[in-house]
């Protein structure tokens, strides 16, 4: 066995068991505080998914049409455009339209999941994340492709918004 093909071997190990014969989901994080950029990177990327990231919304047009990920974890607040306007150019562009977008923000308030909803993001995930709501979302997502409007009817409150659990980073999941 060749040294190519043993670490290969290893970095396959290192999957889940459920990815090591398929094709890895693929997240784009698009997070401009570069500590939770690394930190998301590094906990999706130890859940088994291939991650690219950046921290501007400008590139993550360019990378979403260019790569196309299965799945864009959008911040709402990005230093050169508004998380809540390149989402609504994805979901315009018929090559990114059916990329499940989520946004993952510090700005956890009824009025800012709304207009990130009317915005196009198919969820909103309040930071600070619960580990087990942030995965068990990004895993749903990924099950249903593509994502149509009534995908996540069921998920939604009366007041037609998609609630998640806002509680601190250290609280069990």
């Amino acid at each position: 066995m060749s040294t190519s093909q043993y670490l290969n071997a290893v970095e396959r190990s290192k999957a889940p068991a459920n990815q090591q014969n398929a094709r890895r989901d693929r997240i784009l994080i698009v997070e401009d505080n570069p500590v939770s950029l690394t930190l998301l990177k590094q906990l999706l990327k130890a859940h088994g998914y291939e991650v690219l990231g950046t921290p501007e919304g400008l590139q993550a047009l360019d990378l979403a049409r260019e790569e196309q990920p299965d799945l864009i974890l959008m911040d709402i607040r990005l230093p050169d455009i508004s998380g809540l306007e390149v989402t609504r150019l994805l979901k315009r562009d018929d090559s990114t339209k059916t990329i499940p977008i989520i946004a993952v923000t510090a700005l956890a308030s009824p009025d800012y999941e709304r207009r990130g909803l009317e915005s196009g993001c198919d969820a909103y995930i309040p930071k600070p994340i619960t580990l087990g709501n942030f995965l068990r979302t990004i895993e749903a997502f990924l099950k249903i492709r593509p994502v149509t409007p009534t995908s996540f009817a069921s998920l939604t409150s009366r007041d037609g918004l998609m609630h998640s659990t806002l509680a601190s980073a250290s609280a069990p999941a």
